[in-house]
């Protein structure tokens, strides 16, 4: 709030107290009369689909999803809710669906309104009566039917009667997401994922109503040139859900919405988007990239989010609900990552609308939580209520965070009895079933051999052959044995490798870009052969304006339908920019698409001087960016005091190589990573302290450091 607004609110309190009313209650209102008489008074309206209980191909996320973009209209964008209308599994029918699109969106959009439809479900083909030959994306409702010779007829949504419903509505401020995918593999599952397709080969052809409801909007000539579309997945590639713990949810709603929560107005949606994609990509590879369709109206999206949204900062959660007269709450936390949100009990989260209410973390189901009133202000007045805004203050982990491998279902009972035994062994490290969250996998390397298959174009495992992959069955480059290799030699020759993932969790669990007050930001720009800043990142909480470079036409503000791509050769570096008013200090790592973790001094410097420099307020210094081919990752902390449990642990590694380079592989990348924890928690004695809890485990204050994450792909 600016001093004028709160001067006046004061005086106006203190007038009003002589009736009755309090100065805090009358704040707190007051700041919520303002920013609603600043929002637009366009109507907002939204009908959110999700199906999970399919006859033959059963989902578990779908109506996760729905709450996960409902929570975010309501709270963060300022939808009333009952201007949005949700169906779920058995109400979610063909004809449900679409006479709910007309009644509640067509018949009630007006121009300037803005309107959402979101679909979660699987999807699938059908065949074009006219052209038998042609395929039609289509949207597969809860009244699924299986197609017959005689009457192949479904009842799927074709996704051009959307389209041409969204392309019919008065307002051109409107979108649709869709999370879902066409084609089906050939498998209900990948890895931990499962696909959102209909399990079964595409025979069936649009049902006659389908059609004739479908050539009634064709007729219409109120049509808009196209519908703008948030696909989960280009139309050749798979759109999966995963399991978490507590909660399942489709990959690109559940990162899309968490990157929109702590996104503010001043984001161009292009690069909400490119987050979240990479977000996704980061999980699945290349087998699951998102898409903004068409690509032309990137520009147009970016300002009908950016209009929708609240005059607030962002934030990781709201109040839903106040319980035990006003000591406790139920909070809604669809801004926190899924690591975060895991570890989250203990944590501190503060009220944006108040200046001294903060809650203490006591459970967690799914995605909502208990949280226990810490810091009373009048509460004769001012009571808390739902809908109220929160953001983390102090972020507490366990120390010991482990990694979680799961067991590959082509195992053998012996293969998973053996690994099961052997990954006991290893320290911090738990095998659990092909099924269960977890952090990689672990199982027999596919190949294709003539002595082993029946064919030469039927695949194989090679026995004894072993190696770790991605929750979506890619293999992790460099963790592949030879052959004949035992269950237990394999996981003692991939202990250094599950260190190596173990070190890049614990690391990315400091990432708080949408919380920290820490007031820095890191630009990655290229300097040969053109130089030209490609991304940037800032703490978005901390307030004041920010000087942004200007983004290059090449850059992730231009991305339409994938993450940040970089070309090879190109020579590229990181600005760190201390926008605070005091000294800051930063560490720098660096995540190949094996897991391998790098550590990257300043420019001019190895790894362990540059660690050591700090950089002075308004003053700026440069860091090497790394540039292999693949998916690369950056994690860049910043924070007010030294590192100085991480230095010790990297000059460690260094007296064992004897050499001295700015970008270095770490060959204990585990110790690196806990002491890197350890002072972030030293750095947060006084701020942990001044809140007043008390725990064994690691606390992290926001307000002392920043972890701006970066991910690109060099090509």
């Amino acid at each position: 709030m600016g001093l004028k607004r709160r001067e006046f609110l004061q005086q106006a309190g203190r007038v009003l107290a002589a009736i009755g009313i309090s100065e805090t209650l009358w704040l707190r209102l007051g700041d919520r009369y303002l920013e609603a008489l600043a929002q637009p008074t366009a109507r907002k309206l939204a009908l959110l689909v999700g199906v999970d209980k399919y006859p033959d191909s059963p989902m578990r996320g779908c109506v996760t999803d729905v709450e996960l973009q409902r929570e975010l209209l309501i709270y963060r964008f300022g939808f009333a809710p009952s201007d949005i209308l949700t169906l779920t599994d058995a109400q979610a029918t063909r004809e449900n669906i679409e006479t709910a699109f007309a009644t509640h969106l067509t018949q009630q959009a007006k121009p300037g309104d803005a309107v959402v439809f979101h679909f979660s479900g699987c999807g699938s083909r059908v065949s074009s009566i006219e052209s038998p030959g042609i395929m039609q994306n289509s949207l597969v409702p809860a009244d699924d039917v299986l197609p017959l010779l005689a009457n192949p007829a479904v009842n799927d949504i074709l996704e051009e009667t959307l389209l041409l419903l969204v392309r019919s509505l008065a307002t051109e401020n409107a979108i649709a997401i869709l999370d879902t995918s066409y084609t089906y593999p050939g498998f209900p599952k990948n890895g931990n994922f499962r696909i959102r397709s209909r399990p079964r080969p595409t025979v069936g052809q649009p049902s006659l109503a389908e059609l004739t409801f479908a050539e009634d909007l064709k007729s219409r000539t109120n049509l808009r040139p196209a519908a703008a579309v948030l696909a989960a997945a280009a139309n050749s590639q798979l759109a999966a859900e995963q399991d978490w713990n507590g909660f399942s949810a489709g990959l690109f709603t559940y990162a899309l919405t968490q990157t929109l929560w702590w996104a503010t107005p001043a984001n161009s949606f292009s690069v909400s988007f490119s987050r979240a994609a990479g977000n996704v990509e980061q999980i699945t590879g290349l087998s699951q990239q998102p898409q903004i369709r068409p690509h032309d109206l990137t520009a147009p999206l970016a300002v009908n989010f950016s209009s929708l949204m609240l005059n607030s900062p962002g934030s990781d959660g709201a109040v839903m609900a106040v319980e035990e007269g006003g000591k406790t709450v139920q909070l809604w936390l669809g801004g926190l990552s899924p690591g975060v949100l895991e570890c989250c009990a203990g944590s501190v989260f503060a009220v944006d609308s108040s200046e001294g209410d903060r809650l203490l973390l006591r459970g967690r189901t799914g995605l909502s939580a208990k949280a226990q009133i810490l810091d009373k202000l009048d509460r004769t007045d001012a009571q808390l209520t739902a809908g109220e805004l929160v953001r983390e203050e102090i972020r507490v982990l366990p120390r010991n965070i482990g990694l979680t491998v799961a067991l590959d279902s082509g195992l053998e009972r012996i293969e998973r009895v053996d690994a099961t035994s052997a990954f006991a062994t290893v320290p911090q490290v738990a095998a659990v079933g092909s099924e269960q969250p977890a952090d990689c996998r672990f199982g027999r390397v596919p190949e294709t051999t003539l002595a082993e298959t029946s064919s030469a174009h039927e695949p194989a495992l090679y026995r004894g052959r072993y190696g770790l992959f991605s929750l979506g069955q890619m293999p992790i480059p460099n963790t592949q044995g030879d052959g004949g290799e035992a269950v237990k030699v394999a996981v003692q020759r991939l202990t250094p490798q599950l260190k190596s993932l173990q070190a890049g969790k614990l690391l990315r669990l400091t990432a708080n870009e949408g919380s920290s007050r820490l007031k820095v930001r890191a630009v990655l720009a290229t300097t040969a052969p053109q130089a030209r800043a490609v991304a940037q990142r800032e703490s978005v909480r901390a307030g004041g304006d920010y000087r942004l470079e200007p983004l290059s036409g090449e850059s992730e503000k231009s991305v339409r339908s994938h993450i940040l791509n970089v070309k090879k050769g190109d020579s590229l570096h990181y600005g760190l920019y201390n926008e605070s008013d005091r000294p800051v200090y930063f560490a720098v790592f660096g995540f190949d698409s094996a897991g391998r973790l790098s550590v990257l001094g300043a420019e001019g410097k190895d790894a362990v001087g540059g660690m050591s420099l700090a950089i002075a307020p308004g003053e700026n210094l440069t860091v090497p960016a790394a540039g292999a081919i693949g998916l690369a990752e950056t994690l860049i902390i910043f924070s007010e005091s030294p590192f100085d449990r991480t230095l010790v642990a990297v000059e460690a590694e260094m007296q064992q190589t004897r050499d001295a380079l700015p970008i270095r592989v770490l060959l204990n990348p585990l110790n690196v990573a806990r002491a890197v924890l350890e002072d972030l928690h030293a750095a947060s004695i006084p701020g942990v302290q001044k809140v007043g809890i008390s725990t064994d485990d690691l606390a992290l204050d926001v307000s002392v450091w920043a972890t701006l994450s970066f991910v690109y792909r060099v090509v």
